[in-house]
């Protein structure tokens, strides 16, 4: 990114590292990170199937998951991609 633009390297570098800390607290709190036109992260749970509510602990859940979901302009520049063969 430093070099398209006027900003540093070591505030590019320290902007992604600060990412890299803030996103996995806010994650665990279950919140959604919006990230502009980039897309969205947001977590999923995997769990132990049950079949009634009293039946549920948090011992039922087996993994947190973050999912990734692109946003509309980065659909598009995704959608545009050419694939080739290479030899």
């Amino acid at each position: 990114m430093s070099r398209e633009s006027t900003v540093s390297m070591m505030d590019t570098m320290a902007v992604l590292e600060g990412l890299l800390q803030i996103i996995p607290d806010e994650i665990i709190k279950g919140k959604i990170i919006k990230l502009g036109d980039f897309g969205t992260f947001r977590t999923t749970l995997s769990a132990e199937g049950v079949d009634t509510e009293d039946e549920f602990s948090v011992s039922k859940i087996k993994a947190l998951n973050v999912r990734f979901r692109p946003a509309h302009e980065f659909k598009v520049q995704l959608a545009a991609a050419k694939y080739e063969k290479i030899v």
